[in-house]
């Protein structure tokens, strides 16, 4: 999709400090329970031989989107323009076919308004012409936004990846998530 935008991350960079996630909360007022963004840590290897690295993750505005294809009442969109993928909060009906459709875990549930909510790429920020909290607030400048044929420009000569330990296989949805390839693999 021509205009598709998407998160570039730099799993190099990330410290997972959890401003990312802290921040998503607070603009978005979705409460301690509901975590639009997540830092999980990965590590692979044996001892002495340990290689860890961290992965912030959101809603990867998928391609071909699993959460829109099972919802029963429309309530997911994708802009035609820039590929966002959004929750209309006044059709969804709470029934978490999306939160189990999605190999992400990008929609969740909040118990006290039964809906499903996700990341919407800070769209009431973007359409002021300001970038996502997420990557305002990236203490370590491991996340960035653009389209995805700016990331390569983005990512310069260390390259692109589609996938990184911890990240689902990406042929499923087609996430418009990209990563700048690890220093270790």
């Amino acid at each position: 999709m021509k205009g598709q935008i998407g998160f570039l991350i730099d799993i190099n960079r990330c410290i997972a400090c959890h401003s990312c996630r802290v921040a998503c909360q607070m603009y978005n007022e979705t409460g301690p329970d509901v975590n639009w963004r997540h830092v999980t840590i990965h590590q692979k290897g044996t001892f002495p031989d340990v290689v860890q690295h961290s992965l912030s993750l959101a809603c990867n505005h998928c391609i071909e989107p699993a959460c829109m294809k099972v919802c029963p009442v429309n309530a997911i969109r994708k802009r035609k323009t820039d590929g966002i993928v959004y929750i209309d909060k006044n059709k969804c009906n709470g029934c978490e076919r999306c939160v189990s459709a999605c190999p992400y875990g990008a929609p969740r549930k909040n118990q006290a308004n039964n809906k499903v909510s996700k990341c919407h790429f800070c769209l009431p920020r973007q359409e002021r012409g300001q970038i996502p909290v997420c990557v305002e607030t990236c203490l370590g400048g491991a996340l960035q936004f653009g389209s995805l044929e700016k990331m390569t420009k983005m990512a310069g000569s260390r390259g692109l990846v589609r996938q990184v330990d911890g990240f689902f296989d990406p042929d499923y949805t087609n996430p418009s998530t990209r990563f700048i390839k690890p220093d270790i693999e």
